[in-house]
């Protein structure tokens, strides 16, 4: 696994990525969605991608158990990401 840097990482995304930023701010989560390009307001449908990294941000603003589930699975599976 990659450490966390501390200078600002300037990733491009490709045109068909979607990024969840996730930072915290006088002691409360913020969310950032930035894609790799822009879906048309006229889209007949939302990729994949997109609909799963809207949702999760919304899951984690919204559902603070869901927050503690995702980092109690993070801490029990430790060792087996480290071994990755």
């Amino acid at each position: 696994m990659r450490p966390m840097a501390a200078d600002k990482d300037e990733t491009a995304l490709e045109a068909n990525e979607i990024a969840l930023i996730l930072g915290e701010e006088d002691g409360s989560m913020t969310v950032r969605v930035v894609a790799g390009t822009d879906i048309s307001d006229d889209a007949e449908e939302i990729p994949a991608a997109h609909e799963l990294v809207l949702a999760l941000a919304m899951r984690l603003l919204r559902d603070p158990a869901f927050h503690d589930e995702m980092l109690d699975w993070y801490d029990a599976h430790q060792d087996e990401l480290d071994d990755d």
